[in-house]
């Protein structure tokens, strides 16, 4: 995969989980859990989910100068 697809394919799964931010804690799937629940859960997965994508992008990233 060339390295513009990829950026594009990191920039819509971003893009994806910084619109679930906004848009997973106005919906409905969490009302039967106590709000206080509901938010650490989701919060707690939110943080995780980004640590391991940024995790895999910043693994592949090397120097110029490393490969002369």
């Amino acid at each position: 995969m060339s390295l513009e697809r990829q950026r594009l394919l990191w920039i819509i799964v971003f893009l994806v989980v910084v619109l679930s931010a906004f848009i997973v804690p106005f919906i409905s799937f969490m009302s039967n859990m106590t709000k206080f629940y509901g938010a650490f859960l989701f919060w707690s997965i939110f943080a995780l989910v980004v640590i391991v994508f940024l995790g895999m992008i910043t693994a592949r990233w090397k120097d110029d100068r490393d490969e002369r």
